[in-house]
This record gives C-alpha cells, structure tokens and sequence, in this order.
C-alpha cells in the first residue's frame, strides 16, 4: 500500500510539473501572437533590458519630472500671488491651482523615486509602483468625467458674471475684475453691450474698440461686438485641448516610469538573493 500510494503521489506530482510546463509554453506562445504597434508583446518586457538602460532610463525619466514639477510649483505660486495678474485671467485661477498640485505631485513623486534607486528600499519601490498607479488611475477617470466638469466651469462662470455685473459700480474689485476680463479678451457685457443697458449701466470704457477720443462718449458702435461668455468659454476650451494633450504626455511618461520601475525592483530583487544565495 505505501509503495502504490508513494507512486501514485510521483506520478501526480509529475503531470503537474508537465502541465505547468504546458501552461507555460501556452502563455509564451500566445504572448507571442499579441502584437502592440506590430511588436510582439513579449519583446516590450524589461526583462530584455540590459540593467544600465534600466538605471539610466529611470533617473533621466524621474530627474526631468522633478526638474519640471518644481518649475510647476514656482510658476503657478507666481500667478497665484499676482493679484492683478489673477483678476485679468478671470477664470483660469482653477487650472493655475492644478497645475500647483500636479506640480507638487510630480516633484514629491519622482524624488520617491529617486530614493528608492539610491537606497533601493522594496517599501520605496512599493510607494513609487502605487502613486504611479493611482495617478494613470485618477487621469483616466478624469477624462471621462471632464466634458459634464467643463460644462459646470462654464456654467459657474455665466452664473458668476450675472451676479457681479450689477455690483460693477459699487464695489472696486469688481470693476476691476471686469474691465481687466474686457481689455484681455476683447469683449463687452455677457452675451454683449446690451447686458450693461438692460442692467440700467453706462458702457464702460474698457469695452472701447476704437481710439480713446472716438470712446469718450461710450456707445454701442465703439464697444466690442462679442460677449465675454463667449470668449470666456473659448479660451477655456482652448485651455482643456492643452490640458488633453499635456495629460496624454504624462499618461505616456507616467506608463514609462512605472514600466522601469518594475523591471528595477526585479533587479535589485534578484541580486539582493543572489547576494544572499553566495553568503
């Protein structure tokens, strides 16, 4: 009984080593059918990769993402501090803020990333891999939801310019706010110079379209013909198409430093057993 039960176990454990043989095989031969861009899956693996263009592939990635998100910060603090820089980029104070936080995400990110190469430290690998994940995460669920976000934008926008246009004349940081929107986009009044008439409001001169002597008495033929909405949302737009593209790159950079960042955890990992395998 002991020699059958004995043989049968050997013969289990052999047709499971074979199929794992098997499935093996399987895997790599259908990794080899899928292509990506007409390259094999199988030859993108860093596992092709000589070490040293792992290493210097990873720090040039994660040294230019630190340089830029620092540039980032000091920038968007700039803009953030210029109060009348601010008041004549009405409506752009949100994308200044999260190009702020992308920025400090960036910079905090790539230095984790950093330190996890010089110190090679499996926990700093760990929290690199993750952010990384989280962040190509919170990108994708971004771009689905930012077509109701910009209409809440715009919304918010026409809600906030019907609210302030009557206090034009009563309160300072409101005329200043308007005639800085007026001069930078060209523009007069919501939908045009007939919202500041329909609100019981002269024209103001920051609508002028013409020379300064043709707009001392202002009117509706010397104010600009487009509404600020309008120019408002054109610019907005213009900033979401560069926001889509700038999201695509750092998809695409985010995707790379998380593919080396795997292949140098593998790495390390290997030589920290081959190292204890030799001691």
């Amino acid at each position: 009984m002991g020699r059958g039960e004995s043989t049968n176990d050997e013969e289990t454990e052999t047709e499971t080593v074979e199929d794992d043989v098997t499935g093996s095989e399987a895997s790599t031969a259908a990794s080899k059918k899928v292509q990506l861009l007409g390259i094999p899956l199988y030859k993108l693996s860093y596992k092709r990769l000589p070490r040293k263009c792992l290493k210097f592939s990873f720090l040039t990635i994660n040294t230019a993402t630190f340089l830029t998100g620092i540039s980032a910060v000091i920038i968007s603090i700039w803009m953030l501090s210029d109060r009348e820089l601010i008041l004549r980029l009405t409506g752009q104070k949100l994308f200044v803020t999260i190009l702020l936080i992308i920025g400090i995400f960036a910079s905090c990110v790539s230095s984790v990333g950093i330190l996890a190469f010089v110190k090679r430290r499996k926990k700093l690998w760990s929290t690199y891999i993750i952010c990384h994940t989280l962040w190509l995460a919170t990108i994708f669920f971004t771009s689905i939801f930012s077509s109701s976000f910009f209409d809440r934008i715009t919304n918010k926008i026409h809600d906030d310019m019907r609210s302030t246009m009557i206090k034009y004349r009563s309160l300072d940081w409101v005329t200043e706010a308007w005639d800085n929107t007026q001069q930078y986009l060209k523009c007069c009044g919501i939908r045009s110079y007939k919202d500041w008439e329909e609100n019981r409001l002269e024209i103001p001169h920051s609508c002028c379209s013409k020379s300064i002597e043709q707009c001392l008495h202002m009117t509706g033929s010397v104010a600009f013909e487009a509404g600020c909405l309008k120019s408002a949302y054109l610019m907005l737009k213009s900033h979401i198409d560069t926001v889509a593209v700038s999201a695509i790159f750092v998809s695409i950079i985010s995707g790379a430093s998380l593919f080396f960042a795997r292949g140098m955890k593998r790495k390390f990992r290997a030589i920290h057993y081959t190292n204890d395998g030799s001691t």
